[in-house]
């Protein structure tokens, strides 16, 4: 969620008011717990619900699956804490000691973990990077706070040794607890707006810019080189290169969100395929077909309006993906959307959906081949079960 100064001073009121209790040791009492069974929302034929894992009240927002000595875990951020949860049974999952609360700061959408160390992005209230050692899953520690560090979203590159701010910011972590600023990735480079980035090989990354651009880390991380740029001349919010960067299609996402338009409209933010054939060559990136999202009347996988607007958010290429698959979509009161981008032709189709009932979808991870987490603002972790087609 990217918002001008003016929207962010606007929503951190709101959030304020919508989760109530945000002082660290005050957690609501409706905290992170198992599975509830029942009906979450709407779906097409081939989605089933199995059910929420009901985070504290409001504002969960992204999430990152690791894995640690064979199991597999999933750390949880929200505006006031995060929550680590054992998930080796992928429609069970368990929360791992308590939540840890911190207070309100926003927002930290994109998690970055080795499994080690957990970084936390707080922009608002105020301009912090975050380091937690969560080697002890059940008692994180907070080991750095870097002020005037902070932004939007922070992702770690090779192995978190280094953190790439979406405000520029290239930050030395091989000494965890004592993060130093060492240079500012967005210098002399033709990407503006950041909002993120992606490692799509170690050291490789795909910033989520207008536009995009795959920068190199490997040689010098203080000072990347340009390797190509996208065709993008609208907001970029988020992007995935698949099978690190060995794919034929990179996906990228923008995003309208809390413009005052309820409604689709022209403007609306798109979900994108990118074709990057021959970009060794070309130094270029491409852009082949975009899905658009549409008003509608709930049963049809589209809701009519959207308090937070019409647009996609965080997305997820399924584990079977080989030029081209399906994708899980998170794209708010739109609830996911399932796509498949056809393998030759890099065309976007729309095969399957879940509308949730008085939620907020922000991100959607493939846990399995068929099981999907979805992480809400308003309602927590959504699972659902997916069959349809996969490409």
């Amino acid at each position: 969620m990217k918002l001008s100064p003016k929207r962010r001073v606007t929503l951190a009121s709101a959030a304020l008011a919508l989760v109530g209790g945000l002082l660290p040791g005050t957690l609501s009492s409706a905290t992170a717990g198992p599975v509830v069974p029942g009906v979450g929302g709407l779906t097409s034929s081939n989605v089933e619900y199995v059910g929420l894992v009901p985070f504290e009240v409001g504002t969960a927002t992204g999430a990152n699956i690791f894995t640690r000595d064979g199991k597999d875990y999933m750390v949880v951020t929200s505006w006031k804490s995060f929550s680590i949860y054992d998930i080796s049974d992928p429609v069970s999952p368990t929360l791992v000691g308590t939540p840890v609360p911190f207070g309100f700061k926003f927002e930290n959408e994109d998690v970055a973990t080795n499994g080690r160390i957990m970084i936390f992005s707080e922009e608002l209230p105020g301009d912090v990077l975050h380091v937690w050692d969560i080697q002890s899953l059940d008692n994180p520690v907070e080991i750095a706070a870097a002020d005037g560090l902070g932004g939007h979203t922070a992702s770690c590159i090779l192995d978190c040794k280094y953190v790439l701010s979406s405000d520029g910011h290239i930050i030395d972590l091989r000494r965890p607890d004592q993060p130093k600023e060492i240079g500012d990735w967005r210098t002399d480079l033709p990407g503006k707006s950041a909002h993120d980035v992606s490692e799509v090989a170690p050291g490789l990354v795909l910033t989520s810019t207008r536009p995009t651009m795959l920068l190199d880390f490997r040689k010098n991380p203080a000072k990347p080189k340009l390797l190509a740029v996208g065709d993008e001349e609208e907001f970029v919010h988020s992007n995935k290169w698949p099978r690190q960067a060995k794919d034929r299609w990179a996906l990228v996402g923008g995003e309208t969100v809390l413009t005052g338009a309820q409604f689709c409209t022209e403007d609306s933010a798109t979900f994108n395929v990118v074709d990057t054939r021959n970009w060794q060559k070309t130094k270029k990136f491409t852009t082949v077909d975009r899905f658009e999202y549409k008003n509608g009347a709930f049963v049809d996988g589209n809701p009519p309006v959207g308090a937070f607007g019409c647009t996609p958010h965080w997305f997820e290429a399924h584990p079977t993906w080989k030029d081209g698959g399906v994708v899980a979509l998170g794209g708010y009161e739109a609830g996911t959307k399932f796509l498949t981008v056809a393998k030759n032709t890099g065309k976007i189709k729309e095969v399957g959906w879940f509308v949730p009932f008085a939620g907020a979808t922000s991100a959607a991870y493939w846990r399995t081949n068929e099981i999907v987490y979805n992480i809400d603002y308003q309602r927590g972790i959504d699972i659902l079960r997916y069959t349809g087609p996969l490409g």
